[in-house]
């Protein structure tokens, strides 16, 4: 596959949609100054490279009672790749990789249970290769990836799209169910949303099999609860960040809320966890190359007050990420959205 040249149109097309990613195309455009049925088209030339996708990120409660679990394996007789292919076939991992460190692979569970969790990080065990298993339970989560901005846009651009969509901070996630069972109608919508972020109630209605109304009514339900957030995935290698990074922080007894909030805070900045480990602070972060994860390390991360020990690894192959298959050949690939409870 080709990989798109991009333009500039192109990229800022790219930043608006990772902070408005089903904002219509007459209302971006509004704020590029740019024609809506270019903005169309250029969408659809990067979603037809699989270069771009608007999938819907899953509130934890609606697809699980459990918190996700972090694990770092260390393998013997393999080469990791290898070992990372087989470990695509397990049920409930979010994300892949290949990382630098003590440990080559990363991964993350996020099973529909606790026993669900159990046996899934047990079964990582029976994989030829793996030698030991890490396993850092996040005891709470701060962010989670879609609120990283490639910072492409202005700020006033910026403004505009989070007024425009009323975005308000992630905040910490939970796996609180819903207060009440979700309805079939509102189920599958959720499902439908999972995979298109971009659905427009009216194709939803077709395919659901619901009238008009009632699916406006339940989409607008569906994204006012939170049940689903669409999220703008990307190739981010094709967009020139080319370095993924894990860090573990070890950080002084009582800081621990702070230091998240700080990392939170910070544009590169894609997930932060406080996990149950020696290491107690998780977070992972999207750079344009190593020489810029130098300075984030020496710059921003050192300012932090309350940090007494970095563990520093970066990502050298990311084959899944939040469910999402990617491939720097292909681009992106399957979706593996979480089954709904």
């Amino acid at each position: 596959m080709t990989r798109p040249l991009l333009d500039e149109l192109d990229r800022r097309l790219i930043g608006a949609l990772h902070l408005a990613p089903r904002a219509t195309w007459d209302d971006i455009g509004e704020i590029l100054a740019a024609d809506a049925s270019t903005l169309k088209r250029r969408y659809d030339r990067l979603h037809e490279a699989r270069m771009v996708r608007v999938i819907g990120q899953a509130d934890w409660g609606v697809h699980s009672t459990a918190m996700p679990v972090h694990v770092f394996l260390d393998i013997t007789g393999e080469s990791p790749l290898a070992v990372l292919h087989r470990l695509r076939d397990l049920r409930h991992l979010q994300l892949l990789a290949q990382i630098s460190g003590d440990y080559p692979l990363y991964a993350v569970v996020h099973a529909p249970s606790e026993a669900a969790t159990s046996e899934a990080i047990d079964r990582m065990f029976s994989v030829p290769g793996v030698r030991r298993v890490n396993a850092l339970p996040a005891l709470s989560t701060l962010r989670r990836g879609i609120t990283w901005d490639p910072q492409f846009l202005t700020d006033t651009e910026r403004a505009e799209l989070l007024k425009l969509t009323g975005t308000r901070p992630e905040g910490t996630a939970t796996a609180t169910p819903p207060a009440k069972p979700l309805s079939e109608a509102e189920r599958g919508v959720v499902a439908q949303l999972l995979q298109d972020g971009r659905a427009s109630a009216a194709s939803i209605a077709r395919t659901a099999d619901l009238a008009t109304s009632t699916a406006h009514r339940v989409v607008r339900r569906v994204l006012d609860e939170g049940w689903v957030k669409p999220r703008l995935e990307i190739v981010s290698e094709w967009l020139g960040f080319r370095t993924a990074f894990i860090l573990r922080l070890r950080v002084a007894p009582g800081a621990t809320p702070e230091v998240m909030r700080r990392i939170d805070r910070l544009p590169q900045t894609r997930l932060a966890a406080h996990v149950a480990s020696d290491m107690s602070v998780l977070a992972t972060g999207l750079v344009a190359d190593r020489s810029a994860l130098a300075l984030f390390v020496d710059n921003e991360l050192a300012s932090i007050p309350g940090l007494l020990g970095v563990s520093v690894a970066v990502m050298l192959a990311e084959p899944r990420r939040y469910w999402l298959d990617r491939d720097l050949t292909t681009g992106l690939g399957a979706f593996h959205a979480p089954r709904l409870l």
